[in-house]
This record gives structure tokens, sequence and C-alpha cells, in this order.
């Protein structure tokens, strides 16, 4: 009996322990609040970042940016990057007049540079019309104090005084209909839950162009006859739905949804490959075929 006690007190000691490494690792990598201000290394993006707008956007920037360096803000290292996003005071928001056009939330501008020989880029985030963040890759804490660095490349990927593209009113079809090629066959091997009216050719082509990454032709094919499909435990997403989870090495477009992950591209690639991203955080390389691969995924 004594010995049983024994065995169960360093069982539950082990178990504890687990528990508190645990706990440790999720409060280091909880997000940090802070209201300090911007590194060297930021200014420099930014000032970087002022030069690719006419006067009028500049000014809206750099007051938004002075606006904002002294207020809330979240600053989160990763393994492999580094994220910043702009709170601001609730009490005392950012003006009206300091905001552009644009409202959506989306990529603002790219940047690539080079420091100590070590290639980094630099994505600048829009949202609510006015800068939102941005993230840098690989993780740039060693160098975040430099002042020298290298510009290789810099573009503009939304202009904040357009206007993002209007949101596509998804209608679904009150029939499933007989479906040919792919879809045919999916519908085949798992019946389809929900299908809807197929987007117009002129938004289609508006979306192809927003999406900075090749599109696999099946997933195309797919979205000519029914902008997403819904199989109940798993859908594949119209075109206007795609939207991006950042992982550390980039950002990866959402195609299609499972319990467990998700099929996407990944963002500026064009060569095609599609990969399934893990909630847990693992990432396949499943190749070009999505036919195949969207095929196999339902089948399971």
């Amino acid at each position: 009996m004594k010995s049983i006690l024994i065995i169960l007190g360093v069982l539950i000691g082990i178990i504890g322990m687990i528990f508190l490494a645990l706990f440790i690792a999720s409060y280091r990598r909880r997000p940090k609040f802070n209201n300090k201000g911007f590194t060297t290394l930021e200014k420099n993006l930014l000032t970087e970042l002022y030069e690719l707008f006419d006067s009028e956007i500049q000014t809206k920037l750099k007051a938004q940016i002075e606006y904002f360096e002294p207020k809330k803000k979240w600053r989160q290292y990763w393994e492999k990057s580094m994220s910043m996003e702009l709170y601001g005071d609730n009490e005392n928001p950012l003006s009206d007049n300091l905001r552009y056009k644009r409202k959506d939330e989306s990529k603002l501008a790219t940047i690539r540079f080079k420091t100590n020989n070590e290639k980094y880029h630099i994505e600048f985030d829009n949202y609510d019309g006015r800068i939102w963040g941005w993230k840098i890759r690989p993780n740039p804490k060693s160098i975040m104090k430099t002042s020298t660095i290298s510009v290789t490349s810099k573009k503009i990927n939304n202009d904040p005084n357009s206007f993002a593209q209007s949101t596509f009113k998804k209608e679904k079809l009150k029939s499933i209909p007989k479906f040919n090629g792919l879809l045919g066959k999916l519908n085949n091997i798992q019946s389809i839950n929900q299908v809807f009216e197929p987007i117009r050719a002129e938004f289609l082509e508006n979306y192809i162009k927003r999406i900075d990454s090749k599109l696999p032709i099946e997933y195309l094919d797919i979205i000519k006859q029914s902008e997403g499909v819904d199989f109940g435990d798993c859908c594949i997403l119209g075109i206007s739905e795609i939207h991006s989870t950042g992982l550390d090495d980039g950002n990866y477009l959402h195609l299609a949804e499972f319990d467990d992950g998700i099929l996407a591209v990944k963002e500026e690639e064009k060569n095609g490959t599609v990969y399934y991203c893990h909630h847990s955080g693992l990432l396949d390389n499943l190749g070009t075929d999505f036919g195949r691969i969207i095929t196999e995924r339902i089948n399971e």
C-alpha cells in the first residue's frame, strides 16, 4: 500500500511539472501590450514606406504613426517572425481626417531588405482607413537597433486612396444541379449540402487579380459552377471568401476548410503548390494537383 502511494505521489508530481511547464510556455507567448515607441529598424522601414506614396498619403501615414507611437500597441516575437498591431486610445481615437479611403482589411505594402547579409521583408497592413500594423520575417529581434539597411525592392499592394471592391453577396441555390467535371465527381463521393449562384465573370476576374498567388485551375473550374460548396462537415470556399492565415514563413490563402485544418496556397507563390495547414501548426506540401488533393480529402 505504501509503495502504491509513493508511485501515485511521483506520478502526480510529474503531471504537475508538465502542467507547470505548459503554463510557463503559454505565458511567454502571450501577447504583450505596451506603449513603447518604435525601434530604429521600424523607423527606417516606415521612412521607406512613406516614400512609396504621394504627399497626401505620406502626410496621413506620418500623422497616424505619430499618433500611435506613444499609444497602446501589441508586439510579439515568434519563432520566425515578429508581429506589430496598433490599437491606439478609445478615449482619444485617431481623427477621421487622418484616415484614407480604403477601409477593408488588406495588405498596404511590402518592402524587402538586407542587413548583415541576411534577407528580410516587412508587410504593412491596412484596416479601417489607417495603418493597422506590420509583420517582419524572419524574426528580426537581433537587428531591431540596426540603423543601416539595404532595400532590395518595395511595392504598394493596395492603394490606400482606392475603394475596395464591394463584397459579393452569395445567393444559395434552391436545388443541387447536375454538375460536370470535378464537382460532379465530388458530389458522387459525398453529397453536396449547399451550393451557390456562380460569381459573374467580371467579378471573378477582379478577384483573381486581387489575389497575389496562383490559384489552381481545378479550383477555378469549381468556382465557375458555384461560389463555394458546402459538404456539411467541410467546404470549398468561394473566391470572394478567400482569406489568409499568417504563419511564420508567410501567409496562406484558404481554399477549403476541414475540421482539422485547411487546404491553402501560399501568398506570392506562382507555382500553384497546395498546402495542408493543420490546426496543430503542422504544414504539409501536397503538390499542385488540386483535383487529386481535394478528392482524397473528401473521400477520407
